[in-house]
């Protein structure tokens, strides 16, 4: 595997609050993270999913790994080349059980599941490109690495200067390593006051999904600096809680080649305790 584009500078967004927030929505507030099928390359492979339970507000989101960040550069390329680069947005159809992705060219594709009706959060992801099971961390070494991870990125610490201020909460799901390097799968949440582009307060809760890549310094304070992000979730909803989180190996590692694929065996998303 290709190792990280380290040129990729840390990536800082704050929001502005320039939209019509419409929080919990199918396809959420977000919608422009996820690549327009209408301006897609044509392919012939596409996906079919099915879920042992309903939820009519189930959002599914692939993510193929040939065009991740992490693997491909975006300097040089067109907008509608970026287009191509994006995450996919799932149609849903039979209340939540079926998820339909078009077009696809291709490759690997982890999922991710959202419902913000229940607030249950579920991931299949490779997090690092060079993440192999055989070689994974100890436990207590892990932890020491996230709790590391998590001071730099601010979490619980109230550090000014720190990654993505405008979250003021955040929270580490899970963690693979490479070397001095890792992927992050993190959930962010905006408590305090946001404000619309007509400045009128947000009631609801802006709640943010990402993986963000990771590199370990050399300095003596254990910092990790930030390589890049992908989003993969951004809404207003009511909630002000985290969502609730499981890992789901079924949604990790999809192959799609040249043609229609269907998963006639349907995923269990377990429910929370």
């Amino acid at each position: 595997m290709k190792k990280l584009l380290i040129k990729w500078l840390a990536c800082v967004l704050v929001c502005c609050g320039g939209m019509a927030w419409c929080g919990g929505s199918v396809v959420p507030v977000g919608g422009y993270l996820y690549a327009n099928e209408n301006k897609v390359d044509d392919a012939k492979g596409s996906l079919e999913v099915h879920f042992t339970t309903p939820s009519p507000k189930r959002m599914v989101v692939a993510l193929g790994r040939k065009y991740r960040k992490t693997r491909t550069s975006r300097d040089g390329t067109t907008e509608d080349q970026r287009e191509n680069f994006k995450p996919r947005l799932a149609k849903m159809s039979q209340n939540g059980t079926v998820a339909f992705f078009a077009k696809l060219p291709p490759d690997y594709y982890d999922l991710v599941v959202i419902e913000s009706d229940e607030m249950m959060l579920y991931e299949g992801l490779l997090l690092h490109d060079e993440y192999s099971e055989e070689e994974k961390l100890p436990a207590e070494k892990l932890k020491e690495f996230t709790a590391q991870i998590g001071k730099s990125l601010g979490i619980g610490h109230g550090l000014i200067g720190r990654w993505e201020q405008f979250f003021d909460e955040k929270r580490i799901e899970r963690v693979e390593m490479a070397g001095r390097q890792a992927g992050v799968f993190l959930q962010q949440m905006r408590l305090g006051v946001a404000l619309a582009e007509s400045g009128a307060k947000l009631n609801g809760c802006i709640h943010s999904i990402d993986i963000v890549w990771v590199e370990q310094t050399t300095d003596a304070e254990n910092t990790w600096q930030v390589i890049t992000r992908q989003q993969l979730y951004r809404d207003e909803i009511v909630s002000r809680n985290f969502f609730t989180y499981r890992h789901v190996e079924a949604l990790h590692g999809i192959r799609v080649g040249t043609r229609a694929k269907v998963l006639h065996e349907p995923i269990a998303l377990p429910k929370a305790d």
